[in-house]
């Protein structure tokens, strides 16, 4: 790896320095050239000049002499114009003279010869000289008549015109004519060649000046174009999140500085991000662990709620039916006047029904406490032939209000199977309480029980409305009641059969239903036996 010596600002300074001084130059030596043209132009200027005055001043004169001969041989002529053409050549020699005056401070600031200026100024001296012997002598002509004295006029105003200082003022003229005119060619060409110069100079030094520039563009540019590349590489792996990348540093200069800069950023970067995810796994522990203790929570509420409200609505439609057969046995016990054995016989049954209501309370308490859902149960060995009919006189007192016969068709045998003698007697009171609810006024419920394969079998056939064929599927579900139930009994919660179905598995039996609209519900409540005990009986039937 070659480790460059020089900052990279030091560099580009440098390589803007060469092109300043290049430029500088390249102006520098246009302006000499162009200052060298300039002095031409004016010195042309100034021969241009010159040579119009001298050329106005020969027509000038050139018109004053013809106006001289027209007045001395009395031609048609303006008597004011001689005067105004001689101050018309005092005026150009005056003018000449300033212009010659500074083209000779011209020559000698630019340091250029000033031996013809010397002969210029000697020059219009004569000429101006002859302008002022002229005044007299055009003032003369107006007196000279005659042919012969028009000539001796103007053989005299000619030596004017032609003589002064012993020299022959036209050859004066026309050499001076001849200098300025060859200086005007000179100066012109002079001026021409340095401004073919300057374009030449400025093309060579624009061509020089973009060929230097080009080649330190070209430096400048490979030196940047690397370390931009690397660094656009290392913008583009950090974007994509892939902070472990690393920019190469291969100068010792601002871009070096800058990619290790960047590479420790990264680095910072990365440490804070492997930090953050850390703290975000320890807090996505955390919240996963806080959220499932809420949902544990929140279902142990709802599971509570949902037992309080079943336990609520079950004790309400269990209270109900010891309530009815209390308020029956009332009724028969107010009844005329009986036995002291039939009054005994229903206070009795009074305090059975209070005692099963005493009972509900209980499991209202215990179930209140307990987040087990299952009711408790006391089992113990018993003839089911005694909840049986404790369920049957309990519901003769409904049968009666409703006016409805139950028939019985009941083995007289000891059959003993293992459960909760109140929680049986509460399944059987629950079939026969639907069985008397749903059958018409003045019709009649069947009861049979039988043995059959070490299983006791309780059958309650009504005659009543019925269950529909796709309602009979969903009987069992809490709070459930087909149509026809509920347009038959309105007042009703559809939890009896649920909770009968649950006492039943609760003893390990099971409860099943068939129903159609012209035979009514036949339900059957089967209770595995503790052992085999039947023994054929005859058929008991009674009515109530």
């Amino acid at each position: 790896m070659t480790m460059r010596r020089f900052d990279f600002t030091i560099r580009l300074v440098s390589a803007f320095g060469v092109l300043a001084i290049l430029i500088m130059s390249q102006g520098l030596l246009n302006r000499h050239i162009a200052t060298e043209a300039e002095q031409q132009v004016i010195r042309g200027r100034y021969a241009g000049d010159l040579l119009s005055g001298l050329l106005e001043l020969s027509a000038t004169k050139q018109r004053l002499r013809a106006w001289s001969l027209r007045t001395l041989i009395g031609a048609e002529h303006a008597p004011g114009d001689g005067e105004i053409l001689r101050a018309h050549l005092a005026a150009t020699i005056e003018q000449l003279q300033r212009i010659s005056k500074e083209t000779h401070e011209f020559d000698h600031l630019a340091g250029a010869p000033i031996d013809d200026d010397d002969a210029r100024d000697e020059a219009l001296q004569l000429l101006s000289g002859s302008v002022i012997a002229l005044k007299p002598a055009i003032e003369d002509i107006k007196s000279h008549v005659g042919a012969e004295d028009a000539r001796t006029a103007w053989a005299s105003i000619e030596t004017v015109f032609d003589q002064g200082a012993g020299r022959d003022l036209r050859e004066v003229l026309n050499s001076t004519i001849a200098k300025e005119r060859s200086q005007l060619s000179i100066k012109r060409a002079n001026a021409d060649a340095a401004l073919l110069q300057l374009n030449r100079v400025l093309a060579v030094m624009t061509f020089i000046t973009a060929l230097i520039g080009m080649g330190l563009a070209y430096v400048i540019a490979e030196a940047i174009r690397r370390p931009l590349q690397q660094m656009s590489e290392g913008a583009k792996a950090y974007e994509s999140g892939q902070l472990e990348h690393r920019i190469p540093v291969t100068t010792t200069d601002e871009f070096g500085r800058f990619a290790t800069s960047i590479n420790r950023m990264a680095s910072e970067l990365l440490l804070r991000r492997n930090e953050e995810a850390n703290h975000r796994i320890v807090l996505e522990q955390q919240v996963r662990e806080r959220t499932s203790a809420l949902e544990d929570a929140l279902s142990r509420l709802r599971a509570s709620e949902g037992r309080r409200r079943s336990l609520l609505a079950d004790i309400s439609h269990e209270l109900r039916t010891p309530t009815t057969a209390i308020r029956g046995e009332a009724e028969i016990a107010l009844r005329g006047q009986k036995a002291d054995d039939d009054y005994r016989a229903s206070l009795g049954r009074i305090g059975q029904a209070a005692s099963q209501m005493g009972g509900l309370i209980d499991d209202l308490l215990m179930m209140s406490r307990s987040e087990d859902e299952t009711l408790a149960l006391n089992t113990e060995p018993i003839d089911i032939a005694s909840p049986l009919e404790e369920a049957l006189l309990s519901a003769a007192a409904l049968a009666n209000q409703r006016s409805i016969t139950i028939t019985t068709d009941i083995e007289d045998t000891e059959t003993i199977v293992t459960g909760d003698a109140l929680r049986l007697r509460q399944v059987i009171a629950i079939l026969l309480d639907n069985a008397i609810r749903y059958s018409p006024h003045n019709g009649h419920v069947e009861v049979s029980s039988r043995v059959i394969e070490n299983t006791w079998r309780l059958v309650v056939q009504d005659h009543g409305i019925g269950i529909e064929a796709d309602a009979l599927p969903h009987v069992f579900e809490r709070n459930f009641r087909s149509k026809n139930a509920r347009l038959h009994r309105p007042e009703g919660t559809g939890l009896g059969l649920s909770i009968a179905r649950h006492l039943a598995t609760a003893h390990d039996g099971t409860i099943t239903l068939s129903s159609d609209s012209e035979q009514g519900t036949r339900a059957m409540f089967r209770l595995p036996l503790l052992e085999d005990r039947t023994v054929p009986e005859p058929v008991v039937e009674t009515t109530h």
